[in-house]
């Protein structure tokens, strides 16, 4: 899972610094594509673009990328039967005000979740702790912008149990595999997600990257 981790963010960048304006999200993804098959591996991504972030599954309608419109990047690859689940969202040029001061407030629910991921911990209060962070940056209340729970146990497939969602109580466990992904959708205008694996260890939750998430990538 490390391997399928670092070759899906490997990726990324590679198709984020070879985007350009013009370029539609069907291009973008084929350079995702092309990039896994490179690798010697399998994987994909989908690819949205400004006010088709927003929607909760996308949509399939011809995108074109233009300078300081969100790209929103998920999915991931297939290593030895493993899997990598991962969202970046980026802007080619310079980011608004407003889609910088989201990000950061994403970044810190993200944070905030890999913060209380402890053994022990119920998983609904890994989901508060970042939906708190969310909320009490004025985009509530519950699920108003935060519209899904904030992960998922991923391992040989990509969706597994149990779920990390305000309906689960499931006690947290060493070697435990979850992912952590918090956004703030603003209807009709974007959707900013950051989305890693996250391995619970003795001490606590741990990223399995060290690589940052950034709105513009040489942030």
């Amino acid at each position: 899972m490390q391997l399928a981790n670092n070759i899906t963010l490997s990726v990324y960048k590679a198709a984020y610094e070879s985007a350009q304006p013009g370029m539609t999200n069907r291009q973008f993804s084929q350079l995702i594509d092309a990039a896994y098959t490179r690798c010697g591996v399998t994987g994909d991504a989908s690819c949205q673009v400004g006010e088709y972030s927003a929607l909760p599954h996308g949509s399939l309608q011809p995108q074109v990328i233009r300078e300081g419109e969100i790209i929103l990047i998920d999915d991931g690859c297939t290593v030895e039967g493993y899997q990598s689940d991962i969202t970046r969202t980026f802007v080619l040029g310079s980011a608004t005000a407003k889609m910088n001061k989201v990000f950061d407030i994403v970044k810190r629910a993200q944070g905030a979740a890999l913060k209380a991921a402890k053994p022990g911990a119920p998983l609904e209060s890994i989901d508060a702790a970042a939906r708190d962070v969310i909320v009490a940056a004025g985009y509530g209340p519950g699920f108003k912008y935060f519209s899904h729970r904030l992960g998922h146990g991923i391992g040989m497939d990509v969706h597994e149990r149990p779920f990390i969602s305000p309906e689960d109580e499931t006690p947290l466990r060493a070697g435990m595999t979850f992912t952590d992904e918090p956004s703030i959708i603003i209807p009709g205008r974007f959707s900013l997600r950051i989305e890693d694996i996250v391995v619970c260890d003795e001490g606590g939750g741990r990223k399995l990257n060290a690589y940052p998430a950034a709105l513009v990538a040489n942030a």
